[in-house]
């Protein structure tokens, strides 16, 4: 350590940690909610292009993966369609898959495995988990922040070099 403490005091990190697991189960459980059940029509498309968009942060790269098909449904012809649902970037240019898309709705595209009873539900208990983890480290951290303030009154005021 070099001597620095930090403002709000001991609490500090579990209140943070407590924060980023409650944003990321309201993400989650909000993802865990989707339902692609009612996309009962199919048809037959071709990857017509996949692009991967490579993103450099601090040494480490990461991939967004974007996939586009192209089919014929409910007597039209769609081109260059985002496929959307469960694990699209499995797929590759020029590959034929199956599709589902809800009934008058042929414009908006998922995997066929997306439309099956609880194919999110992975998300939705990892959501539930995380915000129950949420709670007692917003509690906790809070807490000791509150401590921290009692015992120190001028903690947040101005500090001296």
């Amino acid at each position: 350590m070099n001597g620095r403490t930090d403002p709000l005091g001991p609490g500090t990190w579990p209140f943070v940690f407590g924060v980023v697991a409650l944003g990321m189960g309201v993400f989650q459980v909000v993802v865990g909610m989707s339902d692609y059940t009612d996309h009962t029509e199919r048809a037959d498309a071709v990857v017509s292009e996949r692009h991967v968009d490579v993103d450099y942060d601090n040494g480490q790269s990461s991939e967004d993966v974007t996939v586009f098909v192209d089919y014929d449904a409910e007597g039209e012809e769609f081109t260059r369609v985002e496929l959307g649902g469960l694990n699209p970037d499995d797929h590759y240019e020029g590959e034929e898959l199956p599709v589902a898309y809800a009934p008058g709705e042929p414009n908006h595209v998922v995997t066929v495995q997306s439309t099956e009873e609880g194919a999110f539900d992975v998300f939705f208990y990892i959501g539930i988990a995380a915000l129950v983890l949420s709670v007692p480290l917003l509690a906790v951290g809070a807490r000791l922040i509150v401590r921290h303030f009692r015992r120190n009154p001028g903690a947040l005021g101005p500090h001296k070099g």
